[in-house]
């Protein structure tokens, strides 16, 4: 046996070792699934194919849906991004865009119609953006942890954490979104679909909200103060969900919410204590500490004996950001003016102009998604993000923990403990598991839904509920998370499906305020926590049944690549790849002065270039 045939055979009894050792864990896995199923996991399963069988229940929906949108044809919006880095020798490209895909579900009788209609690019709807970067000006690009960390890096590795154009693509689409459902056509979208978790955005900005460059920035005849960017982080506001809710983790923002409320109604801009703990419902003590806070931001000031002192107007500035925000976009992406990725102030350390960095977009992507959430209580519109192959554990090893820990499991499981279980699995392995653990299942199939904060929940070894580093809790009561399943077909034989995919969906107050009643804990850590829970699946969660579906006659499994997925997401997919692989060409043909020099090439991509004629 030769040597290479050696090396061979050493690769693949490694490969052999690897694949027995994860089908033996697998195997394992599976026997405490059944046993996690057949105790727990079933009461949280939902199918929907039954409810969807029976015309009384039809009937209800229709009827539920033509109240909700005032009407039986339903317009809605696919959006999806894209975004490319471009390296070369002396400067970085960065491209990102959003492409949307239209169309309109007419509910009838007799069953559903799907109509698409064309995007008119007259109306350039679609979303680019371009940079190039030169590498001395990276220093003034990347975030505060990036930059305080580019002592250990390589100039590779500085490279590579410029990810700018994913930040820009997550912009895109936001503002893509906000876009349509701001129009007041008749064809605004009463359905939006995002190709991402529209929580994750309302988390971006929490830790460097003092290192925006925006800070300072001049519109309207006005700046950008700290204190705006303050109440930009304190939305969305919604009284009837009680959104911000009494969580401890930023309850700066419940206070601004009811001073905000109490604001619109009288023009008062001077608060004793006793008014604040009445409107608030929390101790002096708590109000004195969140005070002190907005007093060191500029948003109140502080009496320390009496009372505060309102600074700004709530509701005017919050105007004035969205106003910003839309302006700043536009500028981007509409219109693609290049110097509005610039800041006309030069930087302390060189007279390089400074341009747009990770914490400029997070902070323009903390008040899109918040404006975008707001319009779409406003304007009664379904805000829906699916996210695909993700190997987040929320469900089981999150939520369910959770209300394990609070003996809030149903049906006699108060004391089941979910660690027992050991569960080696992602959520989306242990639901497409499901289908042979129960042959009655059939799709569309879905999870309950639970409150996007259990995703910072977790329970620790003394069985004490906690958040991430202890006390940070993400904003609840405003999205619902669930897993579901919408291409099943069953044989003597076999067993063919699509994959589990995670679906998040925008709380409304007509629909979901009976599930926000429940108290899952109280206490001085995290405070007072009452987020989304959908204990008992026989009570019919009519917000959930719209929009599994909804998402069950967009999924039509006419492109074999996508079985078991919306069909408008897919076309949006498409339809931004076709803008990438045009913005490519773009970004090529700009290059071409430069090629003309290889040195202008990276080492790497001038070697890779070259083809030889004895290269096969």
């Amino acid at each position: 046996m030769s040597k290479l045939s050696q090396i061979y055979g050493y690769w693949k009894n490694s490969i052999k070792a690897s694949m027995k050792r994860y089908d033996e864990n697998m195997e394992r896995s599976l026997k405490h699934l059944q046993n996690f199923y057949n105790m727990v996991l079933k009461d949280y399963i939902i199918d929907w194919s039954r409810y969807f069988e029976s015309q009384p229940f039809r009937h209800s929906l229709r009827q539920k849906m033509e109240s909700f949108f005032g009407k039986n044809e339903i317009n809605f919006v696919a959006i999806d991004g894209t975004c490319v880095k471009d390296e070369g020798s002396d400067f970085i490209t960065f491209f990102a865009g959003a492409y949307g895909a239209r169309g309109k579900i007419i509910i009838k009788h007799e069953g559903e119609k799907i109509k698409y209609e064309r995007w008119d690019f007259a109306r350039d709807v679609t979303m680019v953006a371009q940079i190039p970067v030169f590498p001395y000006e990276i220093e003034f690009v990347a975030s505060s942890p990036e930059l305080s960390q580019m002592q250990f890096y390589s100039d590779k590795d500085i490279q590579e954490i410029l990810n700018l154009h994913t930040s820009l693509m997550k912009l895109a689409e936001i503002y893509l979104a906000y876009h349509v459902v701001s129009s007041s056509t008749v064809d605004m979208p009463q359905i939006i679909l995002l190709d991402l978790a529209p929580s994750t955005l309302l988390r971006v900005p929490y830790v460097n909200y003092k290192s925006t460059n925006y800070l300072g920035y001049k519109y309207l005849n006005d700046t950008i103060k700290l204190s705006d960017v303050i109440v930009a982080l304190s939305h969305p506001y919604n009284s009837l969900l009680g959104v911000p809710s009494r969580k401890k983790y930023r309850r700066y923002a419940l206070l601004l919410s009811k001073l905000d409320e109490v604001c619109s109604q009288n023009q008062k801009n001077y608060f004793t204590y006793k008014e604040l703990t009445e409107i608030c419902h929390l101790s002096i003590e708590d109000i004195k500490e969140i005070v002190r806070f907005l007093d060191a931001t500029g948003v109140v000031e502080d009496d320390e004996t009496a009372g505060i002192k309102l600074f700004v107007n709530l509701s005017q500035r919050w105007s004035y950001l969205v106003s910003f925000f839309d302006y700043i976009c536009n500028q981007i992406f509409i219109r693609k003016n290049p110097t509005a990725l610039e800041f006309s102030n030069f930087s302390e350390e060189s007279n390089i102009k400074k341009l747009i960095s990770h914490d400029d977009i997070n902070f323009l992507i903390s008040i899109g998604i918040r404006a975008l959430i707001e319009k779409c209580w406003e304007k009664n519109v379904f805000l829906i993000g699916i996210v695909k192959d993700s190997k987040s554990r929320y469900f089981c090893r999150n939520f369910l923990n959770v209300l394990s820990s609070q003996n809030m499991l149903g049906d006699g499981n108060e004391n089941v403990d979910i660690k027992n279980f050991q569960i080696a699995m992602s959520d989306r392995l242990v639901f497409e598991n499901c289908v042979a653990l129960s042959t009655e299942l059939c799709a569309p199939w879905s999870s309950v839904e639970f409150d996007s904060a259990f995703a910072t929940l977790f329970v620790d070894r003394n069985n004490s509920v906690t958040g991430v580093k202890g006390h940070i809790v993400a904003d609840d009561r405003i999205f619902a998370k669930s897993i579901a399943q919408f291409y099943l077909q069953r044989s003597k034989k076999q067993c063919k499906m699509g994959h589990a995919i995670f679906v998040e969906r925008l709380l409304h107050p007509n629909l979901d305020r009976q599930f926000l009643d429940v108290v899952l804990l109280e206490n001085s850590k995290l405070g007072r926590l009452s987020p989304f829970i959908h204990l008992d699946k026989k009570v019919i969660n009519w917000g959930q049944a719209m929009n599994i579906y909804f998402l069950d006659v967009l999924t039509r499994n006419h492109f074999p690549e996508v079985i078991g997925y919306p069909e408008p997401l897919h076309k949006a997919d498409r339809g931004a790849k076709t803008l990438l692989r045009f913005a490519k060409g773009v970004i090529h043909s700009s290059q071409q002065l430069y090629r003309k020099d290889p040195l202008n090439m990276t080492f790497r991509k001038f070697r890779d270039k070259l083809e030889f004629e004895d290269e096969e």
